[in-house]
């Protein structure tokens, strides 16, 4: 039985919503779903249905015998055993946005490495209609299962793309046409006296450090989110949040 074979949080997704999404959108990533004995719901039996018509294997498991990576996560009886999350390459991104409606949002993370923010701000971002997400392969954070449950499901209908060098893709962007914003909680400009229109990618900087040097040369503008109280900075996921719907905010008003 596969609850018996070793794994790591990296080929799982666990969790009703995100293994329900996950079937929805990308089927063919999915190897195999286990639900524990007992476990029932309409979502539950959707999930199976779904399963059965993709004929994706189905295994009822005692909740012993579930995965002891998972620990005391809220994996509500259900999980899914995947094959790595697809990214994309920038020179795909920028073909598949070039003829785009409207101009497009892009982010991207220098250094994020909590899954949590991860999960959290490409939910965010999906929200926001942003057209792909830009992560580092290094030193950043996985995309595993917690950053699939963090995003509520929204990882399967992003385009992610992982590069080694992020200063030449911001500058490949540049090329493009785009503008390029970091967020800088000392900036003086802020984030509600600035202008969102046109293609812009917005860089949300690692949890302790913020922007690296380089990075921050690559930015047309530094901005910053005016707070009250004596709070000075934000999570990197709330900050993206921010800026991200005043973008879409300032865009709604214009059109």
């Amino acid at each position: 039985m596969s609850y018996h074979k070793k794994t790591t949080n990296n080929e799982l997704v666990w969790g009703i919503h995100p293994v329900l999404e996950l079937l929805r959108i990308n089927p063919a990533q999915i190897k195999s779903i286990e639900v524990v004995s007992g476990k029932e719901g309409d979502k539950v039996q959707a999930i199976i249905d779904l399963a059965r018509q993709h004929n994706i294997r189905i295994e009822k498991i005692p909740a012993n015998k579930l995965p002891q990576s998972l620990g005391s996560v809220s994996h509500q009886g259900v999980l899914a055993r995947i094959a790595p999350y697809p990214t994309i390459k920038i020179e795909q991104l920028l073909k598949k946005i070039k003829s785009a409606a409207t101009p497009p949002i892009l982010i991207a993370l220098d250094l994020i490495q909590d899954p949590h923010n991860l999960g959290a701000i490409i939910r965010s971002a999906s929200a926001a209609g942003a057209a792909g997400i830009i992560m580092t392969k290094d030193r950043a954070a996985p995309l595993n299962a917690t950053a699939a449950k963090s995003s509520a499901g929204a990882i399967a209908h992003l385009d992610i793309c992982m590069v080694t060098n992020l200063n030449q893709a911001l500058k490949l962007l540049k090329d493009e046409g785009f503008w390029i914003y970091g967020a800088a909680g000392e900036a003086e400009q802020s984030l509600y006296d600035t202008d969102f229109s046109g293609p812009i990618c917005l860089i949300i900087g690692g949890e302790k450090k913020g922007l690296r040097p380089l990075v921050r040369e690559q930015c047309d503008f530094l901005l910053s989110i005016p707070m009250a109280g004596s709070l000075d900075s934000l999570n990197a996921s709330v900050a993206a949040g921010v800026i991200l719907f005043e973008a879409v905010r300032q865009r709604k008003s214009k059109s």
